[in-house]
């Protein structure tokens, strides 16, 4: 049964820029809320985000745009790039 469960295991690799003034610039996992739209890490300078995510690409957009707006001096309109990658899970590799 776990097998069959796994199948179901899907994600969406999405890569967010993020293009602000250095100061503006914030680790994602210190972002409340954020660890509820999937697997978050960034690279040391912390303007390039990797999510993993079972959202759809609207409803995530959604939910990204209200944490960068709440939480940070960031404009998700103007200083933030999403962009959708190829799907993962257990049949990736074939």
């Amino acid at each position: 049964m776990q097998e069959f469960l796994k199948f179901f295991d899907w994600y969406t690799n999405y890569f967010i820029e993020i293009k602000t003034s250095p100061e503006n610039l914030i680790d994602p996992k210190n972002l409340k809320g954020i660890d509820k739209l999937g697997t978050i890490s960034s690279n040391g300078l912390h303007d390039a985000w990797h999510l993993k995510s079972k959202m759809e690409e609207d409803d995530l957009k959604r939910h990204l745009f209200y944490i960068l707006t709440s939480e940070t001096n960031i404009d998700p309109k103007t200083e933030m790039t999403l962009t959708k990658g190829i799907d993962g899970g257990p049949l990736k590799m074939l």
